[in-house]
């Protein structure tokens, strides 16, 4: 059996811990990850709705960016170089609480909270950069985004 060093041990550890913080970008919405990650649903021939939801560790401008990259990919894959959103919302809930430790009450312990930020929006895909709905996004440009 190969000895591993205890540093490198420690830097591969704590890079498995940080690599699990955030919810990635590519995950898709099942029972397997906890209803996190994405999800599209066509709600009519250019109308679609995305769905992001991140973990604890996920911010509002996380679960934003990765929507507005969805709704780009999606209007890129269905032959539309522009859209607009027509309903969105973001949010942050609590999804389940934990309390341990201390006796009866007494003697300290501690709790703890976790919470989701969900971003849900409406968008409607477009041919031409042109719509009375609000801004006009160019799909190509947000597909790259980071």
């Amino acid at each position: 059996m190969e000895y591993i060093p205890l540093k490198k041990l420690t830097i591969i550890l704590a890079a498995a811990f940080l690599s699990s913080c955030a919810t990635p970008y590519d995950t898709k919405k099942s029972f397997w990850t906890g209803n996190m990650g994405v999800s599209e649903t066509q709600l009519g021939t250019n109308i679609w709705q995305i769905d992001f939801t991140g973990n604890n560790y996920t911010n509002r401008d996380t679960t934003k960016k990765f929507s507005l990259k969805k709704a780009a990919q999606i209007a890129l894959r269905e032959g539309y170089p522009f859209f607009v959103i027509v309903d969105g919302e973001t949010n942050r809930d609590v999804t389940g609480s934990s309390y341990g430790g201390g006796y009866n009450g007494l003697y300290g312990g501690s709790s703890y909270a976790n919470s989701n930020t969900a971003t849900t929006m409406t968008v409607e895909l477009l041919r031409k950069k042109v719509s009375s709905k609000g801004l006009v996004y160019e799909a190509a440009f947000l597909a790259k985004a980071e």
